[in-house]
């Protein structure tokens, strides 16, 4: 990892122009206040560590104020704004680019302009997908009327095509998890499969007192959307009864939010608490740190880096049968039917037993030591200079 840190980010093109480090665009917002430059809790842990194994530029809106739960960017990280001149002079300095790649054709102007600045100074641009938005679209809206079902679909046509156009006029393409490889496939073959984890190996405390309780613990925590399938989490849970009667705690806001609780009143579950998004890393590991299981219900096809923020913390993930859990290596004994409110209950059926728990946290560790956040920056950036570099002649 340090030669990685030592090492520049991506090979200079050949130019006069002296280049430096990697040239970041995101369409998430950043905001001076006192300490420096502020931005959500997440992105900021995410980015500071890339910017601690090479010098970062990041071109982003710049805002008054920033809502939600807020991280302090790394005093190393140039921020500038994307006027033409600006943003010209960014592409001209830097040995590389990344660019985001979840948006639709309007949102991905800035990005189709760096591409054509870069083609100019013969840059290395890549381009990262995170998730599979096109289709987010479209199952958030499967029980929506014909309308919004409409524009669900124009919406997945507009953000597959962009994709595709970006992907195939980019160096490479990195994308979370196994689940999201076909969204490129015979597009850019240059392809790299990261791990979403942003745990560090300070924050690994699987050890854990006995539960004051006998009653299992169980989470769900995102963005309460259709895609995030929190509807079959409390589905499965209603079936554990009555010989089960878990503690339940769901994380989250959004557009879900009063059909879940409608769904919970529906249901009759006991025990449930419903909490407000919680700050990433402290509050939100401590608030692991009190479960046993954290149920992930996704039905989309990335691979959250909520697998490992429960491992870390002894609490087990609960995951679907899917590609991007699959490949991550996990026990047969934490996976299920996606989709499947049956499958899922008998999975957590499966881990009531405290000493079974106790078993797959043991391990599970391995996978912990392989994917941390620094783990995942090492290894794109490697994959990025090796990109970069011309084969020899």
């Amino acid at each position: 990892m340090s030669g990685a840190a030592s090492s520049p980010a991506c090979a200079a093109p050949s130019s006069g122009t002296p280049r430096t480090g990697v040239l970041i665009i995101s369409p998430i917002a950043v905001a001076r206040g006192d300490g420096g430059w502020h931005t959500l809790d997440l992105w900021a842990r995410d980015i500071n560590a890339q910017a601690a194994l090479v010098p970062v530029t990041l071109v982003c809106p710049i805002q008054s104020t920033i809502e939600g739960n807020i991280g302090t960017l790394a005093p190393s990280i140039t921020v500038l704004s994307s006027d033409a001149q600006t943003l010209a002079a960014a592409v001209a300095r830097a040995r590389c680019i990344q660019l985001p790649g979840n948006a639709g054709w309007r949102g991905a102007r800035l990005a189709r302009q760096v591409l054509a600045l870069a083609r100019r100074h013969g840059t290395p641009v890549f381009l990262g997908i995170s998730s599979n938005r096109a289709r987010t679209a479209l199952l958030n809206s499967r029980h929506q009327g014909l309308a919004r079902r409409a524009r669900a679909l124009v919406h997945y046509v507009d953000i597959r095509f962009t994709q595709r156009w970006l992907a195939r006029r980019c160096t490479g393409v990195f994308i979370v998890g196994e689940g999201l490889r076909s969204l490129v496939h015979g597009v850019n073959t240059n392809l790299h499969v990261g791990i979403a984890s942003w745990i560090s190996e300070k924050d690994i405390r699987t050890d854990r007192p006995a539960p004051g309780s006998a009653a299992l613990r169980v989470c769900m925590a995102g963005r309460l959307e259709s895609m995030k399938g929190f509807h079959i989490g409390l589905d499965a849970l209603a079936l554990l009864r009555p010989q089960l009667t878990p503690q339940i705690t769901l994380i989250g806001a959004g557009p879900e939010k009063a059909a879940l609780k409608a769904q919970v009143e529906r249901l009759a579950l006991e025990h449930f608490t419903l909490l407000e998004p919680v700050a990433y890393p402290g509050p939100f590991f401590t608030l692991l740190d009190t479960q046993d299981l954290v149920l992930l219900t996704n039905l989309n096809d990335e691979q959250p880096r909520l697998v490992f923020d429960a491992l870390c913390r002894g609490a087990l993930p609960v995951c679907p049968d899917a590609a991007a859990y699959v490949a991550l290596g996990l026990d047969q004994r934490l996976l299920y039917r996606q989709g499947d409110p049956q499958a899922l209950a008998q999975c957590v059926r499966g881990l009531e037993d405290p000493e079974v728990r106790a078993e797959l946290r043991a391990l599970s560790a391995p996978l912990l030591q392989r994917h941390t956040l620094d783990a995942m920056h090492a290894d794109r950036l490697a994959w990025m200079q090796a990109s970069a570099t011309p084969s020899p002649s």
